[in-house]
C-alpha cells in the first residue's frame, strides 16, 4: 500500500496556474528569456521556442526584480520549437516531453549518418513519441514560416566537441516581421 501511495503522491488533480499573458497578441515581435538558452520568439501568428530548457517556479525577492518565466508562461500551441545542439542544458528531455501535446514543428540540426559520436537528432526525437512535423537542417537551409512572416536558416556552429566530426550542431538566423536575429549559443567568435 504504501508503493501505491507514493505513486499517487507524483500526481494532482488542480488544474495549473497558467499565465494570462502566455499568448502574445500585439503588432510586433515579443522576446521572453527563460533562462540559458531558452528564447520564446512570438507574433501575433508565430511562436518559435529555442533550446527549451525551462526553469521552475521558484518566489524569492529578486522574482520581483527579474521576471522568471516557467512552463505556465508557454502557448498553448509552439510552432517551431529549434534546437541547436544535442547537450542535455540544450535540449532536455524532461522539457521537451512536457511540451510534446503543444509542437507542431521541431527544427534541428543533421546529424553524420552511422555516426555513434553524433547520434541522430530526428531518430532520438522520433522514438520518445514525437509525431510532429520532424525538420532536419542542413547548413544554409531555411525553414520559410507561414503567413510571410519570415523564415528560420541553419548556420555554421564554430564550437563546442573540440576537434572531433560532430555535425549535429547549428547556430541560426531568425527573420521576422523585417527584423533579424541571430541564435548562436555556445559557439565561438572567429576573428
Amino acid at each position: 500500500e504504501s508503493k501505491q501511495s507514493l505513486f499517487k503522491s507524483f500526481f494532482t488533480s488542480a488544474p495549473p496556474n497558467l499565465s494570462v499573458d502566455r499568448k502574445y497578441s500585439g503588432d510586433g515581435v515579443r522576446l521572453r528569456y527563460f533562462g540559458h538558452a531558452c528564447i520564446l520568439v512570438e507574433t501575433r501568428s508565430v511562436s518559435i521556442l529555442f533550446d527549451p530548457v525551462i526553469g521552475y517556479p521558484i518566489k524569492t525577492e529578486e522574482d520581483q526584480k527579474v521576471p522568471r518565466y516557467t512552463l505556465a508562461d508557454i502557448p498553448d500551441n509552439i510552432d517551431y520549437v529549434v534546437l541547436t545542439h544535442n547537450h542535455q542544458d540544450h535540449i532536455l528531455f524532461e522539457t521537451l516531453l512536457q511540451l510534446r501535446h503543444k509542437v507542431k514543428n521541431i527544427v534541428f540540426p543533421a546529424s553524420q549518418i552511422g555516426s555513434l559520436g553524433d547520434p541522430s537528432i530526428k531518430l532520438i526525437l522520433k522514438y520518445i513519441g514525437f509525431s510532429c512535423n520532424l525538420i532536419e537542417l542542413k547548413e544554409m537551409e531555411e525553414v520559410i514560416l507561414p503567413a510571410g512572416e519570415g523564415k528560420i536558416t541553419g548556420l555554421p556552429f564554430f564550437g563546442e566537441h573540440s576537434d572531433l566530426n560532430i555535425q549535429s550542431k547549428m547556430a541560426y538566423s531568425l527573420k521576422l516581421k523585417g527584423k533579424h536575429f541571430l541564435f548562436a549559443a555556445d559557439s565561438n567568435n572567429l576573428d
